[in-house]
């Protein structure tokens, strides 16, 4: 049956390539539509407890458009007590570093591990004002190893470490908050106050009497809990994770219609020599394995291609600089796991689509199929 399929893609080539390409469009974006709704989805993850409590300022759209005065600090260290681990000012900015949008975050470097989660994955931390570290993904982004230098803001500045971390954590470029002020100034001064909570203290009744007591002084500022405030900042995102998702779902019936419309094709140019294949003894099962395994080649064929094509195109016309939304990159890749699953489904498809136009043919008696009308049935 194998070599009877090979010898039928063969004879009839152009008809074949036509088959493969069509099917491979589809497989196509089928494999770069599951990639994006993952990235995406990333982007609103935070990871960890909610033991983060962010203020920012009220009626501001973007976290870089807030500014904390210099007194709000003592304010909420008496407000929360002894339930406050630790209190850090933060410097954001979302910039251009050699042509590549990033997120910049000044902050205590003691809050990097506790505070923010970070990971160290190599080189060392930042110990001096020149020195910064990248996330994972934002170096991979901008092609950024331990020990490049980078221009930030007209300084130069040496790539110390790269770590990562939840959320767009691994997307940032990390450095103490004395050398972020000493590069913007302090006409601006800090944008965000995190707010860092014992492991005893209650996440939710701490939000709660910070509110009421920034309420009762006046201070025009919110308190979000961490994984809030990134889900609302990317909140804009849900309908481009839903649209692909459903685009994707789209491409999959496609692949199974087009495998179908293929599959009836195929017997329907075919009947005649399925008609003989009938009559010197092949029965119906040896014809459906036929079949299937002409649509199989096709389809295998069609999602090598499709695939080689993907992994191209998020390598030169996809990569993570070019994806980045409000200063977060996002990393599309295709992992070896969503590439034996797109295998799998496009099989799926395939096998079903071509099940769904052969049943006719497979019922045919052989002098049907060789165009003498009714007549005897053969087994």
């Amino acid at each position: 049956m194998i070599h009877l399929a090979l010898q039928d893609l063969r004879h009839d080539r152009l008809t074949f390539g036509f088959s493969v390409l069509g099917l491979g469009i589809l497989v196509f974006a089928f494999l770069l539509l599951i990639p994006l709704s993952l990235a995406v989805t990333r982007l609103g993850e935070a990871g960890g407890l909610p033991q983060n409590l962010i203020l920012v300022e009220q009626n501001v759209l973007q976290p870089e458009l807030s500014r904390v005065p210099p007194g709000l600090a003592g304010s909420v260290s008496a407000i929360l007590g002894e339930r406050l681990e630790r209190l850090d000012p933060v410097i954001f900015r979302i910039l251009r570093v050699e042509d590549h949008p990033i997120q910049l975050r000044g902050v205590a470097p003691e809050a990097w591990t506790t505070t923010f989660q970070l990971q160290l994955v190599e080189g060392t931390w930042s110990s001096a004002a020149s020195e910064i570290v990248i996330g994972q993904l934002a170096a991979q982004g901008g092609g950024w190893r331990t020990g490049s230098e980078i221009n930030i803001y007209g300084r130069p500045f040496r790539v110390a470490g790269i770590a990562d971390g939840p959320g767009t954590k691994t997307q940032t470029i990390w450095m103490s908050y004395a050398a972020a002020r000493a590069l913007f100034g302090d006409d601006q001064g800090a944008q965000l106050l995190v707010a860092h909570l014992r492991p005893s203290a209650d996440p939710l009744a701490s939000r709660q009497d910070l509110e009421d007591g920034l309420r009762s002084i006046g201070a025009p500022f919110d308190a979000y809990f961490e994984d809030a405030l990134l889900r609302q900042y990317g909140a804009a995102l849900n309908d481009l994770r839903l649209l692909s998702l459903v685009t994707a779902s789209i491409a999959f019936v496609a692949v199974t219609l087009g495998a179908h419309n293929l599959a009836w094709l195929a017997a329907e140019e075919r009947q005649r020599m399925l008609g003989v294949l009938r009559a010197i003894g092949f029965d119906r099962r040896d014809v459906a394995r036929y079949l299937a395994l002409r649509a199989g080649m096709i389809t295998v064929s069609a999602y090598l291609l499709a695939l080689a094509a993907a992994v191209v195109f998020i390598r030169l016309g996809l990569s993570a600089e070019t994806f980045t939304v409000g200063g977060t990159q996002t990393d599309l890749s295709l992992s070896p796991g969503m590439a034996v699953l797109g295998l799998l489904l496009a099989c799926a498809a395939s096998l079903a689509g071509t099940w769904l136009s052969v049943s006719r043919v497979l019922t045919a008696s052989p002098s049907g199929l060789l165009g003498r009308g009714p007549g005897a049935t053969f087994a």
